[in-house]
């Protein structure tokens, strides 16, 4: 068994005027760099044992700062395939051409839908289904009794890890019916115990906290949006 405590990233410019990000590499904002301070100074009393980033830079910055107040950690691993969903051609447009690109689709297309040069529906889940698999495998070599491992990463990517871990693994989550579907806020923190096979396979899981942001105390956010995906 590990416990996973998975982050997202702070605070980008393009978060904050609800621009599509996707596969573009875009920095923290300056209210980015002080959540990804206030998320690792959270964090600074856990004590982990394996640290891995997307390795775009609005995440790997915000493992960087939880790494940098946390004496258990001294390497972050970044991994491609914890980006966050690839939007192709709409990537660096605004919230609205999504909107636009999804109209008069019922739930069944927009779930297969990709935009054109990015990732489908179920493209995307296979990655996110390949990363649970390489945590599993990465779990192995970890000799602890309950080894615990960071993840930082993107908004669509955690939310899509949770849309699989409840429809495939019948993962219980915390919060409200339906609370996993949000997109957590920028540095919000989730916590799940997973227990894996010999072969690294997935055999259950259990959400024990969900999208906590109670290191955000006092500073502005800009509340995420769905795509409508």
């Amino acid at each position: 068994m590990i416990e996973l405590v998975f982050v997202r990233h702070g605070e980008t410019d393009s978060n904050k005027t609800h621009t599509i990000q996707g596969h573009l590499d875009t920095p923290l904002s300056e209210v980015g760099l002080v959540q990804a301070a206030r998320v690792g100074e959270s964090l600074k009393n856990d004590t982990f044992h394996m640290a891995l980033s997307s390795d775009l830079k609005r995440a790997k910055s915000t493992g960087e700062a939880i790494c940098s107040a946390n004496p258990s950690l001294d390497n972050l691993e970044l991994l491609e395939v914890l980006r966050e969903r690839c939007f192709g051609d709409l990537e660096g447009k605004p919230y609205e051409a999504m909107v636009e690109a999804l109209k008069g689709k019922n739930s069944s297309e927009k779930s297969d839908w990709g935009p054109p040069n990015g990732e489908t529906g179920p493209m995307f889940r296979t990655r996110v289904e390949k990363f649970i698999k390489v945590l599993g495998e990465k779990s192995r070599d970890l000799k602890q009794d309950v080894p615990v491992v960071l993840v930082t990463s993107h908004g669509g990517f955690i939310r899509d890890f949770n849309f699989t871990l409840v429809e495939k693994y019948k993962c219980k989550m915390p919060g409200k019916e339906g609370e996993y579907g949000r997109i957590a806020p920028n540095t919000g923190v989730s916590r799940y115990r997973m227990s894996f096979n010999e072969e690294g396979g997935l055999v259950s899981v259990e959400c024990t906290q969900l999208y906590n942001k109670d290191h955000l105390a006092g500073l502005s956010i800009t509340e995420p949006k769905l795509y409508g995906l």
